[in-house]
């Protein structure tokens, strides 16, 4: 039994297109933390069982969550903005029937920026564990940037998971802002510190290593944009960690 979960937060807009290229799972579970534009409603339509858990602590903790809740055999994580191909969807149902002596399995992901896939740069494909065994995956703890852990053997499936992670530079803006938020936030937690040198340096060199040495410049003018926004997402996450330790020096 294959059991598909997700978390989500005002995703209707989304959620169409992602559940209906995973018709052949089992089961599919939304943990949504309280969407106000019908996505719980939109998802029990399209045959998914939804619990609502708004206490939000971060993705890491609400896909946790999610897991102690999913049944079946074999879990597949997705995001809601992630849809699989038709070559992954039969190479998905392949492994869970002969799985051999793997209990995961890694993923190819692609990125689309506005509808653009993306091959180079910070957006290049990559690989993602996210289909597993239930008892052999686990989820970091992470705010932000969580992620699948499997414990054992993992085998690499044929096909991709095509994820949109761009609509518009409006919502990668805002997107970003959010995250680097949560990550300053997190760097703080650990001790961290914003040194001068980061805030200077670092969204000059992020732009050059995402166009120049990840080749982001072959994807033309959308690589041009998403190594300057990922750059300043990094510039804000140690401005707004500066930010923060200003804050605790004053009180």
């Amino acid at each position: 039994m294959l059991t598909v979960v997700l978390i989500t937060e005002n995703a209707a807009h989304l959620l169409e297109r992602t559940l209906a290229a995973v018709a052949f799972a089992d089961t599919v579970l939304i943990v949504d933390s309280g969407s106000t534009d019908g996505t719980r409603e939109l998802a029990e339509k399209l045959g998914a069982k939804v619990i609502l858990q708004p206490d939000w602590k971060g993705y890491g903790y609400q896909k946790t969550f999610a897991l102690s809740h999913a049944e079946g055999d074999w879990i597949l994580f997705l995001d809601a903005d992630e849809v699989v191909d038709e070559t992954l969807a039969r190479e998905i149902v392949r492994a869970v029937e002969r799985p051999g002596t793997a209990v995961g399995f890694s993923i190819t992901r692609i990125n689309f920026f506005c509808g653009e896939r993306l091959r180079f740069g910070n957006g290049r494909p990559h690989q993602v564990e996210r289909l597993f065994k239930k008892g052999a995956g686990r989820i970091s703890d992470h705010r932000i940037h969580e992620r699948v852990i499997v414990d054992g053997p993992v085998t690499r499936l044929p096909g991709e998971l095509h994820h949109y992670t761009t609509e518009s530079v409006s919502h990668r803006v805002q997107k970003n802002d959010a995250y680097a938020t949560t990550a300053a936030e997190e760097l703080y937690r650990e001790g961290k510190r914003a040194s001068l040198g980061k805030l200077v340096f670092l969204m000059p060199l992020s732009v050059l290593r995402d166009l120049v040495f990840n080749g982001g410049i072959l994807d033309g003018k959308n690589g041009v944009i998403m190594a300057v926004t990922g750059a300043f997402y990094s510039f804000s996450k140690y401005a707004k960690l500066w930010e923060i330790e200003r804050r605790s020096k004053s009180s």
